[in-house]
C-alpha cells in the first residue's frame, strides 16, 4: 500500500511538471530526454524454460524505445503485442518517467490442425501456432471451422461431461456439425443443436457396462439412437 502511494505522489509530481511545462514553456516535449522510454520490461506468468515467446515480445516492442512515454499510445503496444499468436492475455504499464511494464500470459495449445498442408496449434486464445510437428497428445482436428465456430464447441465440450483428454479427433462438418472420435475407437455423430445434452448421453451410453459400443454412436437422428 505505502510503494502504491508513492508511486502515485512520484506520478503526479512528473504530471505537474509536464503540464507546467506545456503551459509556461516552448519547449518540444517530445524531445524531452527526460520522458523518453528506456526500459521495456516482460513478464510472463508460469514462465518455462522456453523464454522464446517474452524475449520476441520484448523484441517487438523495441521500436518503441526512445519515443515519449506521454505521447505513446497504449492502442499501438497493445497492437504490436497482439501480433504474437503464443500471447493470450496481457497487461501494459507505464511507469513514469521512462519504463514500460507488460504482464501477459501465455495460450496454451489444444488442438492440431492441418491447413493447407502446414501444420498448427490452436491455442487457447483461438489463434492459429505455427508448429513443425503434430502433438500427439492432443486432438486433431479435420476439416477448416472458423475460430468463434471452434470456440463454441470447445466452450459445449467444457461444459459436458466428456472427457476432453480422450478425444483424438474433431471433425468439423460444412453443416456446421461436429463429430468426435475417441482414443476408444469409438466414433460420435452430433446433431447441430443441444450439443451439451448430446455430449453428456453419449459419455453415459460409452460408460454403461450394459451397453455394447464396438465403433459408432449415432445421436443424428431425431428422437433415435443408433448404435454399431
Amino acid at each position: 500500500m505505502m510503494h502504491q502511494l508513492i508511486s502515485k505522489k512520484k506520478y503526479l509530481i512528473y504530471l505537474f511538471f509536464f503540464i507546467l511545462l506545456t503551459t509556461f514553456n516552448n519547449l518540444n516535449l517530445s524531445k524531452l530526454d527526460m520522458f523518453k522510454i528506456k526500459e521495456i520490461d516482460v513478464y510472463e506468468e508460469n514462465t518455462d524454460k522456453n523464454l522464446s515467446i517474452k524475449k520476441n515480445v520484448k523484441k517487438d516492442l523495441m521500436l518503441f524505445k526512445n519515443k515519449n512515454i506521454f505521447f505513446l499510445d497504449n492502442n499501438k503496444i497493445k497492437l504490436q503485442i497482439q501480433k504474437n499468436e503464443w500471447v493470450s492475455k496481457f497487461s501494459i504499464k507505464k511507469e513514469y518517467p521512462s519504463k514500460i511494464i507488460v504482464n501477459l500470459k501465455r495460450a496454451i495449445p489444444i488442438a492440431n490442425i492441418v491447413i493447407d498442408e502446414k501444420i498448427f496449434f490452436v491455442g487457447s486464445n483461438f489463434k492459429l501456432i505455427k508448429s513443425n510437428n503434430l502433438n500427439k497428445n492432443l486432438p486433431n482436428i479435420f476439416g477448416v471451422p472458423n475460430m468463434k465456430d471452434l470456440k463454441n464447441f470447445i466452450n459445449e465440450l467444457e461444459l459436458s461431461k466428456m472427457d476432453y483428454r480422450m478425444i483424438s479427433d474433431l471433425y468439423y462438418l460444412k453443416s456446421k456439425r461436429w463429430n468426435i472420435k475417441t482414443k476408444d475407437g469409438i466414433f460420435i455423430k452430433l446433431p447441430s443443436h443441444d450439443t451439451v445434452k448430446f455430449l453428456n448421453l453419449a459419455n453415459k451410453l460409452q460408460i454403461n457396462k450394459d451397453i455394447i459400443v464396438k465403433d459408432t454412436i449415432d445421436l443424428t437422428v431425431q428422437d433415435q439412437i443408433i448404435i454399431n
